[in-house]
């Protein structure tokens, strides 16, 4: 009987979520009220209330799924390895942008609409590259202070995604895995004057 239930669950949890990004595609965040929520996703009120206090209850669940889902894709190539070479394409950047192709809509809709989206997935890099991986560089020309280069890479990594997050996925996520390969292994050489 619990697995009917957990089930049921589930599926009116997805209804709501559902319904929530079908409307952030239509209305400002600030219109979108419970009542919406729940008449889009054929379900009333009293429904929404028994598994959400508020909206922003309901919106920080939805945010902490999408964000424990990436968590999962980005350390899933370690499951089996040690170590990942980085000078072709990384099987933890071919993670990231899958996941967000997949669930694009609810990332586009958690950017747009979740005051504190771009703070939490800074948070998640920032944990995930400081206590789950190291990132091994080297440099010739100096020593590479890492807490100073993680703050870099993340804000980096997480300019591309906004801008393809902003561009509505415009881009395949092969090309932005490609064009992050490409961008990591590139050495800048100059500045010139235009």
């Amino acid at each position: 009987m619990k697995i009917k239930l957990d089930r049921r669950v589930k599926r009116t949890k997805r209804s709501l979520r559902n319904a929530y990004i079908d409307l952030i595609e239509q209305f400002p965040e600030h219109e979108i009220t419970v009542s919406m929520i729940a008449q889009y996703a054929d379900l009333n009120r009293a429904t929404f209330y028994a598994h959400y206090s508020n909206k922003e209850e309901f919106l920080e669940e939805a945010l902490y799924d999408l964000l424990e889902g990436l968590r999962e894709a980005i350390l899933s190539p370690f499951e089996h390895k040690q170590r990942i070479n980085v000078n072709t394409l990384a099987p933890t950047t071919i993670q990231i942008f899958e996941y967000i192709e997949k669930n694009k809509r609810i990332f586009y809709a958690l950017y747009t609409s979740h005051a504190d989206f771009k703070k939490c997935l800074e948070e998640l890099f920032h944990q995930i590259f400081s206590e789950d991986l190291f990132i091994e560089v080297q440099s010739t020309i100096g020593t590479v202070h890492y807490e100073t280069f993680l703050h870099y890479q993340t804000n980096a990594t997480l300019g591309l995604i906004y801008s393809w997050i902003q561009g509505e996925f415009q881009y395949s996520a092969e090309f932005m895995m490609e064009q992050l390969t490409i961008f990591s292994n590139t050495q800048v050489i100059g500045l010139k004057k235009l």
